[in-house]
């Protein structure tokens, strides 16, 4: 779910006080919510690059996991769920410059509504026209919204990862990208950024062609987008990738508190 922002500016987006107060206990069961699946994954020993010491005595135990698991939504570099961030971030990237190929392969990247959200927009593409995107930068940090784990692995003996939890996460993405449409002919049909200039072509391998000449790159005009999408990672199937399921739209006329 995504949360709301509930205050002094953003009272009026609601149409009762009884519907604020809602909105706040939802606020906050997310937050537990959260803070249980944090506890979940590191007890399972399950974030990637954290490695959790079982044999801590109890008192610092408490203290160690009361210090680091309600901060699901943190942006530190030091939170169990940095790691986490980065690789949504990259898988991120890989599926919007995957989209742009020909004959883009989503299905290691992509399940479920999301899937077939995607399949249906690749479908509607004109087959003749090139399709360039290009990441730019994070207006603001990639962010976790919500997570929640379970174990997904009920086997008699542990899996080969050494885990039985499956997760979710609801990741906010908020970047700033560009898009370039060519014709069969090399000719773009995008809006060129305002002070686009032609670049060198493009060189090396895998590189945009038209024909047999390499594509003479117009600099498309950057755009803000921000995304929540539902991230979903089996972490008891060996080599797992997190993948793409789902693209949540905030309500209009609320304002998200992340």
């Amino acid at each position: 779910m995504i949360p709301y922002s509930v205050g002094f500016k953003t009272w009026r987006q609601y149409p009762s006080i009884s519907a604020a107060y809602r909105q706040v206990w939802s606020n906050r069961l997310n937050a537990g919510k959260n803070a249980f699946s944090m506890r979940h994954i590191a007890m399972s020993d399950a974030f990637p690059g954290t490695k959790i010491d079982n044999d801590m005595g109890v008192v610092k135990s408490i203290y160690h996991y009361l210090k680091n698991i309600f901060k699901a939504q943190s942006l530190k570099s030091s939170a169990w769920v940095a790691p986490l961030r980065q690789e949504a971030l990259e898988r991120y990237i890989k599926l919007n410059t995957t989209l742009m190929q020909k004959s883009p392969r989503i299905t290691d990247l992509t399940s479920d509504a999301y899937q077939t959200e995607l399949t249906e927009l690749v479908r509607k593409r004109d087959p003749e026209h090139l399709y360039r995107w290009t990441f730019h930068r994070e207006v603001t940090p990639t962010r976790i919204v919500s997570l929640r784990a379970a174990d997904g692995h009920y086997g008699k003996d542990l899996p080969e990862t050494g885990c039985r939890v499956a997760v979710q996460a609801l990741v906010r993405f908020d970047t700033e990208q560009s898009v370039e449409i060519y014709d069969k002919h090399g000719r773009p049909l995008h809006t060129p950024a305002g002070s686009a200039s032609l670049l060198a072509n493009a060189d090396g391998e895998g590189a945009p062609r038209v024909g047999s000449k390499a594509l003479q790159i117009v600099p498309a005009q950057r755009k803000r987008v921000t995304e929540y999408l539902v991230l979903d990672k089996p972490m008891y199937i060996p080599g797992a990738q997190w993948k793409f399921r789902a693209r949540f739209v905030p309500t209009p006329g609320k304002t998200p508190a992340v």
